[in-house]
């Protein structure tokens, strides 16, 4: 079963991963593969957490008024 993280990128360009309660910005320094962690959401659980996504968007970035949001797949063995 695809399992899915949520990248949001600001108008600045820069990454942040929806945790499910708060957006962490992604750092990467250098060539590194950028691996990303924390909250996995199933298929049928991505509507919802996009939605909430996008509220703690609108708090923290008033001004975007058009939020780039993405679902990346990620690789997990059941």
């Amino acid at each position: 079963m695809p399992k899915y993280n949520i990248i949001y990128t600001s108008p600045q360009k820069d990454h942040y991963l929806w945790d499910g309660t708060s957006l962490t910005k992604l750092e990467k320094a250098g060539q590194e593969i950028l691996m990303f962690s924390g909250k996995v959401f199933k298929e049928e659980e991505l509507a919802g957490a996009i939605k909430e996504c996008k509220k703690a968007i609108a708090q923290s970035f008033p001004k975007d008024e058009a939020p780039e949001i993405k679902t990346v797949q990620i690789a997990v063995s059941d």
